[in-house]
C-alpha cells in the first residue's frame, strides 16, 4: 500500500458549445496538475530546506488542492452518514495527518529522483467531474500511472481520490474503517486515527 501513496470539476444551447466548454475545462484541469507537479517536484528537490520543512510546504499547498473532508467520506463509506458535523472534522483531520506522518518520508524519498510526466488524456465523468493522468517512473525504473480523480469548484479542481495502476486510494482504506467502526465506534476510530495511524491499530479478533 505504501508504494501508491509514495507515488498516492449554465447550460449551452449549441452543441458545438458543449464541446468547447469541455475542451477547456479538461484543459485547464492538466494546466493545474503541472503546476501541482512542477511545484511539489521544486520543493521535494530544494537541498536548502530539510525534511520537516519540505513536509510542511507540500502539506500547506496540497491544502489548496484536495478535499480532505470528501476523501474521507469516500473512504469510510456508508458509516459517513451516521458522524456528526464535528466527528466529520475530526475524522478528517486525523486522516490527512495520519497519511502525512506514515507515508511522507517515504513519498519524499521516492520523488527526489523520480521522473513525472502529466499525460495528454483527460477522462470527462460529467458533473464537473475529470480524471486527469500522470506517469511515474521511480529511480529503480518502475513504471506507475497515477490518475487523479477532480471536481472543478470557485475556479479550482479538486481532487478528491488517487488511482496508482488502477488501485484506489479510498478503496485500500474503506474495508479497514468499516471493520474499526462496526467493532470500536467512530469515536474511538477517530482516537486511534489520531493517536496511532490506521497501521498500528489493533481490530478485536
Amino acid at each position: 500500500m505504501q508504494k501508491y501513496v509514495r507515488v498516492y470539476m449554465t447550460a449551452w444551447m449549441l452543441l458545438f458549445s458543449v464541446y468547447t466548454f469541455a475542451a477547456t475545462q479538461e484543459q485547464l484541469a492538466q494546466q493545474q496538475l503541472q503546476q501541482n507537479v512542477d511545484a511539489v517536484l521544486s520543493v521535494v528537490r530544494d537541498k536548502s530546506l530539510n525534511e520537516q520543512q519540505r513536509i510542511s510546504q507540500i502539506e500547506r499547498y496540497a491544502d489548496q488542492y484536495l478535499d480532505y473532508e470528501r476523501i474521507s467520506a469516500l473512504a469510510v463509506g456508508l458509516p459517513w452518514r451516521q458522524f456528526t458535523a464535528q466527528q466529520r472534522r475530526d475524522f478528517s483531520a486525523a486522516f490527512k495527518n495520519m497519511i502525512v506522518r506514515i507515508y511522507a518520508h517515504s513519498a519524499l524519498m521516492g520523488a527526489s529522483n523520480a521522473t513525472v510526466k502529466v499525460l495528454p488524456k483527460v477522462v470527462n465523468q460529467g458533473n464537473n467531474k475529470l480524471e486527469t493522468f500522470t506517469e511515474v517512473v521511480s529511480g529503480s525504473n518502475k513504471h506507475y500511472t497515477v490518475g487523479y480523480q477532480m471536481y472543478y469548484s470557485d475556479g479550482v479542481f479538486k481532487i478528491y481520490n488517487f488511482r496508482v495502476n488502477g488501485t484506489s486510494l479510498i478503496t485500500v482504506y474503506r474495508s479497514q474503517f468499516d471493520q474499526l467502526i462496526q467493532q470500536q465506534g467512530i469515536d474511538a476510530t477517530i482516537a486511534q486515527l489520531r493517536d496511532r495511524g490506521l497501521g498500528k491499530i489493533q481490530t478485536k479478533k
